[in-house]
């Protein structure tokens, strides 16, 4: 009854730690099971989502905590939610309250490295930021704790986000020190995955610092021991940074680079973390942004948001509506900003309202703007500004800017002396940050503010900001011409890296020559005492070689003929052509290649044509049945040649229904992940035609004969997902595939031909 006593006066809002503080001396191990309950009771899925309903992975999560016996799961389970409640909703109040909850199962426990393990996950699901004074205090809790306790590697772990939290908070000093602690630590391990690791935490110390060659050197070093340790999770962190870095410095090809790196390791872990490549592509758009190369395609976008809302990614989609909505505030393209919002998704424009007000606000007066409502703009312009003013957690230069396009927006409808003072505190605001880019703001206000006082004959005003802006352009040139030169010192200290290890690897190359003729009079000599014996190897070796070579000739040119065709080739030199009186020849051919092929690099559409070709080859194989060529993006194969058979037909339709299977998979996965997927259409027909070899130098097996051209035809007038059979082929496979009947379908050059869709194998 004391428990529940306490319950009762639990305020919701309050954290499950506050609850668990108040308690803490009155609980035993006895009563760890109505603490759990007291828990369960506090944070549960139907009070910590507002979502109608809830992602598979945290319905699961919430199953197994539930279910879970020992105190060391419960802990992961809470810790996994509140990662999930962090980086998918993006609810910190509710990860915190999770997180909380896994500490307090780690102290009913009576574990001390459980204790340990929970603190550390709370500092590495949560956001660090938010609750920057509760992060700081459990970190250093943790880190006392593993000190006495004398465990090195999860003193490691407690440094390394000991560091996070600072950075989090623009404590650079203190990140340095913790982070220079981590790394001693990692070599008194001597483990190399965390002594790179500590490296990577070392260089973002030194970027946030602005010390950016020491940053840069340290990257460097992470980046070269994770390539020779080969750990995907390792290279993927390494490349993550130097993207980061280099499109922090304005590097932007080197960025988009070092992105890419981390896509394709993202790609070749299977099952794909289509989550991390999500959000590496959401990232190469923020490069392209701030490189102001081509603009941001609508379409990217779309895809992103299509994605997080599929898989309920509040997250995800928060962001990508926030880089896309910036694009087009900065773009000057409000139109385009109104259709996107109140046509295209008319609910997140109204959800914003919840999320953030001060946006809602703004981005409302330019929709009363295009609306012709000035006033209502004006406003809307008024209730944003009161709330920056109120509770500015956005910064000083987004405060800056805002008076900017405050001020822009009251000169275009000639309100002059309000403008002046929208444009003084833009001015005022910007000046006091320490940001690099605050000149750019200051710089916008400046002009206004001199042409302003000019047209009302302020001239000593005007004259006052001409100056201002002159001295801003000169440090504009300053900070440029400084980036310029720290870019470039960058590319050096990379060719210098690069020259340096190519040196290590010639000595290492020089040390092994030396110990090499080191032992060439011994060698010498053995060889000579063994001359004999020593050809009589050479000569087995050659023949063997021979026999390997032989071979592997005959290898390629069965890649390339029929085994009949190729003996026939070796033997005589020639291969005559021959007829065969029935065999079964399929055309494929992919809908709308052409338009998706303008939506993909050239390099992604010869990676996604050569995996479903590979794919292809592979079932054929299991067929028996011939591939003869690929022409562009359709793909011919034959049943019943060079070795004629009786159940070419039935061969070559279980194929082709395997080829539709196939691609449907593709296209629902690749679907899921937001990528361009293909439809594939097959036309078969069988009869007789001719087969031989085509030309003299890169020679190629090919049929000819109205076979061909009415197969070819007949995958003209097919559908997408379906197989589209002649009469001729139905005959003979109507008694083992059950097949539904076109009627007469008119193709080119041929006339009215009887067609038939294949469904499905009949049944036994």
């Amino acid at each position: 009854m004391h428990y529940k006593k306490k319950l009762s006066g639990v305020n919701e809002q309050k954290t499950v730690r506050e609850w668990a503080g108040i308690n803490r001396n009155l609980v035993h191990r006895s009563q760890v099971h109505v603490c759990l309950f007291l828990l369960l009771f506090l944070v549960n899925p139907a009070k910590l989502s507002s979502q109608s309903q809830l992602p598979d992975t945290i319905k699961t999560l919430w199953a197994r905590y539930k279910n879970s016996q020992d105190d060391s799961t419960r802990v992961v389970y809470l810790s996994r939610l509140a990662f999930f409640y962090n980086d998918y909703f993006e609810d910190k109040s509710k990860s915190d309250s999770l997180g909380d909850a896994a500490i307090l199962v780690a102290e009913l426990s009576r574990q001390p490295g459980l204790l340990l393990i929970a603190y550390n996950n709370y500092l590495e699901s949560t956001d660090n930021a938010f609750l920057y004074r509760k992060s700081l205090d459990y970190a250093s809790i943790a880190l006392q704790k593993c000190r006495i306790a004398g465990n090195l590697a999860m003193q490691w772990r407690t440094s390394r986000n000991l560091a996070q939290v600072y950075l989090s908070k623009y404590d650079y000093t203190n990140a340095l020190i913790i982070s220079k602690e981590a790394l001693q630590l990692a070599m008194a391990l001597k483990d190399r995955n965390l002594i790179a690791e500590s490296y990577l935490i070392i260089g973002k110390s030194y970027a946030d610092k602005n010390q950016k060659i020491e940053a840069f050197k340290n990257f460097l070093v992470a980046r070269e021991m994770a390539e020779n340790i080969g750990d995907p999770t390792l290279l993927k962190k390494c490349y993550s940074q130097l993207s980061r870095f280099y499109n922090d410095n304005k590097l932007f090809e080197d960025a988009v680079e070092y992105k890419n790196k981390e896509v394709k390791i993202i790609l070749v872990n299977k099952p794909v973390d289509s989550v991390a490549l999500m959000w590496a592509k959401l990232y190469k758009q923020f490069i392209r942004v701030r490189q102001k190369k081509g603009g941001l395609p609508e379409q990217s976008v779309r895809s992103i948001i299509g994605y997080s809302i599929r898989t309920r990614n509040d997250r995800l989609k928060a962001w990508e509506f926030g880089l896309y909505r910036k694009f087009l505030l900065e773009s000057d393209e409000l139109a385009m900003l109104y259709n996107f919002f109140k046509k295209s998704y008319p609910d997140e424009f109204a959800n914003l309202y919840q999320t953030d007000r001060e946006m809602y606000f703004r981005i409302t007066a330019y929709f009363k703007e295009l609306e012709k409502k000035p006033d209502s703009a004006r406003y809307f312009f008024d209730q944003a500004e009161h709330l920056l003013i109120k509770n500015n957690d956005k910064g000083i230069i987004y405060l800056s800017n805002f008076y900017n396009r405050f001020g822009q927006f009251l000169i275009r409808h000639d309100l002059n002396r309000p403008a002046i003072e929208k444009f003084t505190r833009a001015y005022q605001v910007a000046e006091k940050d320490d940001y690099p880019g605050r000149f750019e703001y200051m710089l916008i206000a400046a002009k206004n503010l001199e042409a302003l006082y000019k047209n009302a004959g302020d001239y000593k005003n005007a004259w006052h900001y001409a100056s201002v802006t002159l001295q801003v352009v000169d440090s504009i040139s300053k900070k440029t011409k400084s980036d310029q030169i720290m870019a470039e010192t960058v590319r050096m200290e990379r060719l210098q890296k690069e020259a340096d290890a190519e040196k290590n690897r010639q000595k290492i190359r020089q040390g092994e020559n030396q110990v090499k003729m080191l032992g060439g009079g011994v060698v010498f000599f053995i060889i000579v005492t063994l001359l004999v014996y020593r050809n009589f190897r050479n000569q087995k070796r050659l023949n063997r070689l021979l026999d390997a070579a032989k071979k592997q000739s005959d290898h390629l040119l069965l890649n390339i003929l029929p085994h009949e065709t190729a003996e026939e080739l070796k033997s005589t030199g020639k291969a005559r052509a021959k007829r065969f009186d029935e065999v079964t020849v399929m055309f494929t051919d992919f809908k709308d290649f052409t338009q998706a092929s303008e939506r993909m690099s050239a390099e992604e559409l010869v990676d996604v044509i050569n995996f479903y070709f590979t794919e292809f080859d592979n079932i054929i194989s299991r067929h028996n049945i011939e591939k003869i060529k690929i022409i562009g993006d359709s793909y011919m194969c034959a049943g019943g040649l060079p070795a004629a058979n009786t159940t070419h037909a039935c061969d070559v339709v279980a194929a082709a229904l395997e080829f539709q299977e196939f691609m449907m998979v593709q296209a629902k996965e690749r679907r899921e992940r937001g990528e361009s997927f293909f439809e594939l259409r097959i036309g078969i027909h069988s009869g007789p035609v001719v087969a031989g070899i085509v030309g003299l130098k890169k020679f190629a097996y090919d049929i000819w004969g109205d076979t061909v051209n009415t197969a070819s035809r007949m995958e003209n007038a097919s559908e997408s997902n379906k197989v589209n059979i002649s009469g001729a082929t139905f005959e003979k496979v109507k008694e083992l595939f059950n097949c539904t009947y076109r009627g007469k379908v008119t193709a080119k050059h041929k006339g009215e031909i009887d067609m038939y869709f294949v469904n499905s194998p009949a049944k036994p």
